[in-house]
């Protein structure tokens, strides 16, 4: 089932043909990719044309070959068994949902004849550690993006987004602001024009903790902003095509009260992928 791809990672090829509707290739790993998954399926819950999520790529986290800029972003923070937690987790849902999955290098025969046969109309970026070519930029007929986890209009761009944040001194009386931009891809790093973007995000809990671990943080934004974000833009290009200002998401008030009692704990979010999913969608529900 499973072949190399170049010198490191793998490429598991799906066993369905290609299917019809809105056809999506995700870029991304761990939690953010579950809550691009989330997104798609509550769409998909409401919706009598499919979003089809054709393909995954993602970071060989477990691979000492792969070149993912892992020690410079947050991958750095997780443990050696997290990493692998995370790596099977993507990997055993691509296969039992029959999805293309591919973990080496972007340029990598495998998945450039994958883009080419399949055609993907929207390709989504989320937590993925290589710069993306040009022609996965102008393949999709429905546009490339990429969300990101701070202000990307204030220069916050790159592998430290947190820190970065912190370090810049954006806060209000809630303590340091973060929030979720997803902005259309060009050919650098966490750049292009912003689409749609959430409201202020705080680091800080209830309890005004600042966790330690990143990691924290990342997961508390994962949960109430990537799948309103992924929702929001997936919905509008489906609805009005690629050609749409922008816009910004609010919190319903639901979503709101749970914010303002958030409280940070010692759980990141290593759980079965359908447990994951099943959370990401269930805060977007309370957020309609």
């Amino acid at each position: 089932m499973s072949s190399q791809a170049e010198d490191w990672g793998e490429c598991i090829p799906s066993g369905k043909g290609i299917e019809l509707g809105t056809r999506v290739l995700l870029l991304a790993s761990d939690v953010p990719l579950f809550a691009c998954i989330a997104a798609i399926d509550e769409i998909n819950a409401t919706r009598k044309d499919p979003l089809v999520l054709a393909g995954v790529a993602t970071d060989a986290i477990t691979d000492p070959n792969a070149r993912i800029s892992a020690k410079k972003r947050l991958w750095q923070h997780y443990t050696p068994d997290q990493c692998a937690q995370s790596y099977e987790r993507t990997r055993s849902y691509c296969i039992e949902k029959e999805i293309a999955f591919f973990s080496g290098s972007i340029h990598a025969k495998p998945l450039q004849d994958w883009l080419a046969i399949s055609k993907p109309d929207i390709v989504l970026s989320a937590f993925y550690g290589q710069l993306i070519p040009e022609d996965f930029l102008h393949a999709p007929k429905m546009g490339a993006f990429n969300v990101h986890p701070s202000d990307t209009q204030h220069g916050i761009r790159g592998p430290r987004p947190f820190l970065d944040t912190i370090e810049a001194g954006l806060k209000q009386e809630n303590g340091h602001l973060g929030k979720v931009v997803l902005h259309e891809l060009d050919s650098r790093f966490d750049d292009g024009r912003v689409i749609v973007e959430t409201p202020g995000l705080p680091f800080h809990d209830c309890n005004g903790v600042l966790p330690a671990n990143p990691l924290q943080i990342g997961f508390k934004f994962c949960l109430f902003a990537y799948p309103v974000l992924v929702k929001a833009l997936l919905e509008t290009l489906i609805d009005k095509g690629r050609d749409f200002p922008p816009f910004q998401v609010t919190y319903s008030d639901d979503v709101r009260a749970e914010l303002e009692h958030y409280r940070y704990s010692g759980h990141i979010g290593y759980s079965p992928a359908s447990e994951l999913i099943q959370r990401m969608r269930g805060c977007l529900q309370r957020n309609a």
